[in-house]
Formats: C-alpha cells, structure tokens, sequence
C-alpha cells in the first residue's frame, strides 16, 4: 500500500507515519509512506507518483488542503483522500473533493488503524476483477455504462472503454455484484461510486450525471439506500 502524508508540521508527519507502520507490522503488510511538508511540494509530485491513499492536513500554510485536493481530483478519482482536520468547518469546503474520511485532531492511533482498516477493504483485492467480453475490471473502477447498439460503453476511474456486447449480455454479467443497478433501459451504475440522487440523476463521483427512468426513480433509490445502508452495516463489523 502507498501512501502520502501532506502536513506542514514535521512533529505531526512522524508521529502519523508511526501509527502507519504499526498498523503495517499488524496486519503483515508491505506499507510504504511518503511525506510532504506542503501542498505545492505533493501537487509537483503527483506528476510522477501514484498514491492508494493520502492523509491531508487541511490548515497548511500556502497553499491548503483543500486546494491541494482540488489539484488531486484532476489527475486522479480513485485515490482515498483522509482529510485532517483540528476544526469541523471545513468539512463542507471538503465535500467537493470527495474525502474517503475525516480525523479530527488529536487523533489516536486506534482511530488511524479503523481509517486503514476501511482503507484496506474498499481498495479491494488485486483478485476481485469483472470479465466481460473478454475484459477484466476492477469493480470499484467502474463508475456506469452506457448501450450504444451492439456496444457498450464503460465508463471508469481511467477512461473509457467500448466493448462489443449486448446490454442484456451486460447486466447478466453484473448481476453478481450488489453495487450495480440498471437504472434505465440502455444504463448501469455503480452504487458504490455514485455521490448521491438528484431528481432524475444519479450524480457520480467525478460530478458526471446518469439519467434514471422515471418509472423506475423509486425503485433506483431505495436500492441506493439499501446498498449505503448495507456498506455500513459491513463496515461496522
């Protein structure tokens, strides 16, 4: 696992990265950290490294956490950002950049441990992959999918990829995995990278909009609830 840590307070970048190893030598796991002492030196960064998660202080002299993460979501969606935080005000200046999580300063290594934990679990396994038509996907990847007549169109973290198949072929394919939903006669989402429901639209993640059948908006948003409330559930235990 490959994590930053952005923290203009060296006393801070330390003692988090000790919680880190701890939780690493726990779990028998192979932990790398990198630390940055401001977000100009991490966004520079980025050009050339690729975080699973970054832990981000949100009051840094020059420019903040909240930038810093602004600059992130343009390069990359499927990072897990963990905002740090003394104050919960800026939570809702946090909400566009799609935080994974918050800690509230001070923090205890317990409550770091819990953030890996979770951490861990939504990054999946390298074995959990969808074939179709001859594809592989990593199901958290995957943000909807559209039919183009005898395509279709899979839209993801990374791009986009058309592959020759039915629709019918497609939500077969993916009526194992709880998170998606054929929410109109030509489209599928990912419950699991959808924000939130907005009349008629599921909002994703990257801010894209997928129109939902009227006749079937109710029935779309109850089973977004029931997959929210049962990722809760999971993670609880």
């Amino acid at each position: 696992m490959k994590i930053a840590i952005v923290d203009d307070s060296k006393t801070e970048q330390e003692r988090l990265a000790a919680f880190l190893e701890a939780w690493a030598r726990e779990n028998s796991i192979t932990l790398s950290a990198d630390t940055y002492g401001s977000g100009e030196s991490f966004t520079a960064a980025l050009q050339t490294h690729k975080y699973d998660v970054i832990f981000m202080d949100i009051m840094m002299d020059g420019q903040n956490g909240i930038e810093t993460a602004k600059q992130l979501r343009k390069i990359s969606l499927e990072t897990l950002l963990v905002f740090i935080t003394s104050s919960p005000e800026f939570m809702a200046q946090a909400f566009p950049c799609h935080a994974f999580d918050y800690v509230m300063k001070p923090y205890t290594q317990d409550r770091i441990m819990q953030v890996l934990d979770e951490a861990k679990r939504a990054l999946g396994k390298p074995g959990d992959v969808i074939e179709i038509a001859g594809e592989r996907f990593l199901p958290t990847d995957i943000l909807y999918v559209y039919s183009d007549s005898n395509y279709c169109e899979f839209y993801t973290k990374h791009g986009r990829s058309r592959l020759r198949l039915s629709f019918i072929e497609l939500a077969r394919n993916l009526e194992a995995y709880p998170a998606f939903k054929v929410v109109s006669r030509g489209a599928a989402v990912n419950f699991d990278n959808t924000s939130h429901i907005d009349g008629l639209d599921c909002i994703m993640i990257n801010g894209d909009r997928v129109p939902v059948s009227r006749r079937r908006i109710k029935e779309v948003e109850q089973a977004f609830l029931d997959r929210q409330f049962s990722k809760l559930l999971s993670e609880g235990k």
